[in-house]
């Protein structure tokens, strides 16, 4: 996994606390509660990518971790960090 400790821990928190201020995200997800569902092929990216958005986390990704990597290793970091959601719907 290409990211620096500091950069994880950081964008850990972050996600955590989003999580914690919403406990039924997750079912949400998996139900397909959420704009645009029908239309998301890969629901675990999408999950992902919108936990780190809902954070706030979007300016901060690009000012600290673009700079050394690209989508496919903060996919990487994400799925380690956020739960793992299943389509039911």
């Amino acid at each position: 996994m290409k990211i620096k400790h500091k950069h994880f821990e950081h964008l850990k928190g972050e996600i955590e606390s989003v999580l914690e201020k919403y406990p039924g995200l997750v079912q949400e997800y998996e139900t397909g509660n959420f704009p645009r569902s029908e239309s998301t092929k890969n629901l675990q990216q999408r999950f992902c990518f919108d936990l780190a958005y809902g954070a706030g986390l979007s300016r901060w990704i690009s000012d600290n971790l673009y700079p050394y990597m690209n989508d496919d290793h903060l996919f990487t970091a994400l799925k380690r960090i956020a739960p793992t959601v299943e389509r039911k719907y």
